[in-house]
């Protein structure tokens, strides 16, 4: 599994709206929080979300992030992840071999 970061943004929906994806949220996200498919999710200001997940690939992350309820006008920005301290290791292999 691959380890991603998610952010995603949308705009004014209808309170009524809102209220429905707002309960439905409140089901969805921890049982995916649960089985490991998402690590972590924090709201951001001006209805934004940030979310890490571990997925096979970007397809199957944004399939998982479609089945959310959230509003059809969100719009993700997904990045891959690494583990830092491996990243640093590799590059200092590859300084060790000039």
């Amino acid at each position: 599994m691959k380890k991603y970061l998610a952010t995603g943004h949308h705009g004014p929906i209808d309170p009524a709206e809102g209220r429905r994806l707002a309960e439905e949220s409140l089901e969805w996200i921890p049982s995916h929080l649960a089985d490991g498919s998402l690590d972590c999710v924090y709201s951001m200001k001006g209805g934004g979300r940030l979310v890490i997940a571990s997925a096979e690939s970007e397809d199957d992350l944004l399939k998982l992030l479609k089945s959310a309820p959230d509003p059809a006008s969100r719009e993700w920005t997904i990045v891959e992840l690494f583990d830092g301290v491996g990243v640093i290791r590799q590059y200092l292999e590859t300084l060790g071999r000039s």
